[in-house]
């Protein structure tokens, strides 16, 4: 399973991470097969301990949560979506593709096909906040980053992966 690892700075005022975003290029396909409906990546997702688990789009506005990782899984369509905030990294995110993006990281809807879906969840039960780099805390909020537990589990391989090799 080909996954690459995008590394950001601090971008101010998005803190970003020292772990790397992981974008594994067709990791629903290799596990899966053609992906036919949402609920089998939900319980894939949730097999490996990823849940709180929903399916939408992703926001039209730079935002990142800082007290949980967060896994997304293309389930239909291709979108641009920059990473890290500001002048960050595009990348394109088609059906089959994962990414599991570090507390902290920025992320944004560039542009998107009209069929455009995603699943997304949460390692280890873990609530995600909503931040849009308007905080006035933002010490308190890299502190959150910093605290954020690893996941136990890898959310497409589950015991081994990426999560294991990488973070």
């Amino acid at each position: 399973m080909l996954v690459d690892t995008l590394y950001f700075e601090e971008n101010y005022p998005f803190p970003n991470n020292h772990l790397p975003l992981l974008h594994y290029q067709g990791g629903l396909k290799d596990v899966l097969g053609d992906i036919s409906d949402s609920s089998e990546v939900l319980d894939l997702f949730a097999n490996n301990k990823y849940t709180n688990g929903w399916v939408n789009g992703i926001y039209k506005r730079h935002h990142f949560h800082s007290t949980a990782h967060e896994v997304l899984g293309c389930i239909s369509g291709k979108a641009e979506v920059e990473f890290g905030g500001p002048q960050g990294n595009v990348v394109t995110f088609s059906k089959g593709d994962v990414v599991l993006i570090p507390a902290g990281v920025s992320h944004k809807l560039l542009k998107q096909t009209d069929d455009f879906s995603i699943v997304g969840a949460y390692p280890d039960n873990q609530i995600h906040d909503m931040q849009y780099g308007d905080a006035p805390n933002y010490d308190y909020i890299k502190n959150n980053i910093e605290r954020t537990p690893l996941p136990k589990l890898d959310p497409i391989q589950g015991e081994t992966g990426a999560v294991r090799e990488c973070w």
